[in-house]
């Protein structure tokens, strides 16, 4: 007697479930991979708003200054629009005496210096600009 080959009910129920289960997991990891994404890309606006002005400075021989408007959530070099940065943030703004929330970068290619403390619950970044240099540098805080 020729017996019937094929799958139980209950293999293909085990099968059904894992396949299930392996699509939960991708569907998290892609979330959480296009969270990090957008973190990542807000950082960069920060940054690049800040090294804009610092270029323009050069460029054009005049200080240009980049400012923060905390109550806004938004960071604007001179002649560009606002950058906006998510409202999950804290952020805190430190420098020179004077310029209030702002970085003030000059032709020699010099700045105001200080730093920017961004916190999105427990990751926190900061964003370094050397008084010398006016170099723009962003940095993950353990």
């Amino acid at each position: 007697m020729h017996r019937a080959r094929g799958f139980t009910l209950l293999e293909m129920l085990v099968v059904i479930v894992l396949i299930g289960v392996a699509a939960g997991l991708v569907g998290y990891g892609l979330q959480r991979g296009l969270h990090s994404a957008g973190e990542r890309k807000a950082l960069a606006l920060v940054v690049n708003t800040l090294r804009a002005a610092r270029v323009q400075a050069i460029v054009t021989g005049q200080p240009a200054r980049a400012r923060f408007d905390l109550q806004q959530r938004t960071v604007q070099a001179p002649g560009k629009p606002p950058v906006h940065w998510p409202k999950e943030w804290q952020v805190r703004v430190q420098t020179a005496e004077g310029l209030g929330a702002g970085f003030e970068f000059y032709p020699d290619g010099g700045a105001s210096g200080g730093n920017v403390l961004i916190t999105q619950g427990p990751r926190r970044w900061r964003v370094d600009v050397a008084w010398l240099t006016g170099a723009v540098r962003l940095r993950d805080l353990p």
